[in-house]
């Protein structure tokens, strides 16, 4: 998102395509995401933040505090975990902000989670993702279930995640730039979501914590 946005300020002509942008309108890259209104279209990455919320509540039944771990300067990850929480209200869930504004903040801030909370989310966040292996090794000895925003996460240490697939993404947004090449228009070109998301789950994290998935996932 950052890119996008240095990118956009640079022209108002040259036609920019987004991809992994959660909300562009949020972001300020163009006016609405059904009608951008400016040189800027593209993909957004919005995960099913409500489904992993009940992915969280499906693995771990019993959990009542969710620690929502993110950094706090990213406007994607707010606006994602916004959606979480509306969930989590839905579903009986309590939750906490656990946010850091740089990397050196992340091992403290999940080290006193510890003993506080049943679980953590923890959306598509760019810092939290590049820093999941330090999460993880407070969490899997602690026991402390984490639920991602995307794959790479969970092959981090994460435990779960209805997650993007990022190659067929990339894809979608490829056929978007065959689109322009062709003669249309970035501003009359809604930003355009993945139809399907990829149950994803990391096997050796789910036996150090002890969590058994549920068959009907596995699928």
């Amino acid at each position: 998102t950052p890119a996008a946005q240095a990118v956009a300020n640079k022209t108002e002509n040259i036609p920019i395509l987004v991809t992994a942008v959660t909300d562009p309108k949020t972001a300020g890259l163009v006016e609405s995401n059904e009608k951008p209104g400016t040189n800027v279209t593209g993909t957004s990455d919005l995960t099913p933040c409500a489904a992993q919320i009940q992915l969280l509540k499906k693995i771990v039944p019993n959990a009542k505090k969710v620690a929502m771990l993110y950094c706090s300067s990213e406007e994607n990850s707010r606006f994602q975990i916004n959606l979480a929480k509306t969930e989590c209200d839905k579903l009986g869930l309590s939750y906490v902000d656990a946010t850091v504004s740089n990397t050196n903040e992340v091992q403290q801030v999940v080290q006193s989670l510890v003993g506080k909370v049943d679980a953590i989310y923890t959306p598509t966040d760019n810092m939290i993702a590049s820093t999941m292996a330090t999460v993880s090794l407070i969490t899997t000895p602690a026991k402390i279930p984490v639920i991602c925003g995307e794959e790479g996460m969970c092959k981090s240490g994460g435990l779960a995640t209805f997650g993007i697939n990022y190659y067929e993404l990339g894809k979608q947004t490829a056929k978007m730039a065959v689109e322009i090449i062709n003669g249309k228009k970035p501003r009359n070109m809604p930003i355009q979501y993945l139809d399907t998301c990829d149950f994803t789950y990391n096997k050796e994290t789910a036996e150090a914590i002890g969590i058994t998935i549920p068959a009907d996932l596995l699928k």
